[in-house]
């Protein structure tokens, strides 16, 4: 018996979906890339399920090697030139660019270290510091911004208290719950300055899913048009804090390059990045 290449085709996409949807998350994130997924899984009539178990201290790159070998079939991650060569992107970015917006922690003693900052130029004078293998910190050199790097996250803390740099930039969602966390070394966030690249946070699969590719793309652009994304957006609790508390509109905005952004980073659909001069800084 002979089929047809489409009757092929429609055959393999049953089986694609046949089994579940392994997911990065555990079922009890609350994060907005989650709820994202989940809602754009429902509308795809796609099930899922989560893999890894809420207490499990997964890296980075245990996520990366999984999706490849087909653990799991969706991660999500800032994405770099490398990341989209080897996986397959999602091209809707997920936070809409809001974490390429960094704030920046400084000791106390240090508040007004930036209130005379006006350009790029006034900030190369500054030490920033940085994971050594973060894409943030390419980003900053690539800038002419001097950057101290080390291999351990929380080193950072204690460096920059002790004066080994100046400034470290962080997600504008970031830096509130990891000054409270590290309450004993007297940091505080930066008031007066807005660090800005376009560094998008996509969903990955393998790269040879296209299928599931094209199904979260469809069922996240869906939700795009009915407004539902950015209804998800604004009700999260970790944009509503960074709402409140970052005064995004009052601080000088410093632009950077990223030049780990490919070419089909999709920048002039306007509508999928958010604007902090323009667009409402309060939920409705």
């Amino acid at each position: 018996m002979y089929y047809s290449l489409s009757t092929f085709l429609l055959c393999m996409s049953f089986l694609s979906f046949a089994e579940p949807i392994k997911l990065q998350s555990y079922s009890g994130d609350t994060s907005l890339p989650h709820k994202l997924l989940i809602e754009a899984l429902n509308k795809a009539n796609l099930d899922y399920i989560h893999p890894y178990e809420s207490d499990k201290d997964i890296s980075n790159a245990r996520i990366l090697n999984d999706v490849k070998i087909g653990q799991l079939d969706v991660m999500w991650s800032m994405t770099s030139q490398s990341l989209e060569q080897d996986y397959q992107a999602v091209y809707i970015p997920l936070f809409r660019g809001l974490l390429g917006m960094r704030l920046a922690i400084v000791t106390q003693k240090n508040k007004e270290l930036f209130k005379h900052v006006s350009s790029i130029a006034d900030l190369k004078r500054f030490r920033a510091g940085q994971g050594k293998t973060w894409p943030d910190t390419t980003i900053l050199k690539e800038n002419g911004l001097n950057v101290v790097t080390t291999l351990k996250y929380p080193n950072l803390f204690p460096m920059l208290e002790g004066g080994r740099f100046d400034y470290f930039p962080r997600g504008v969602n970031e830096p509130w719950d990891e000054i409270a966390n590290y309450h004993d070394l007297n940091l505080t966030v930066d008031p007066y300055i807005l660090l800005k690249y376009t560094a998008p946070l996509y969903f990955f699969v393998a790269k040879e899913n296209t299928q599931l590719a094209q199904k979260l793309t469809q069922s996240l652009n869906k939700m795009i048009k009915d407004g539902s994304f950015n209804r998800m957006f604004f009700d999260d609790s970790q944009v509503q804090m960074v709402l409140q508390k970052a005064n995004l509109k009052q601080r000088l905005i410093i632009p950077l390059s990223n030049p780990n952004l490919s070419s089909i980073t999709p920048l002039s659909r306007t509508e999928l990045w958010f604007d902090p001069l323009n667009e409402r800084t309060t939920t409705q």
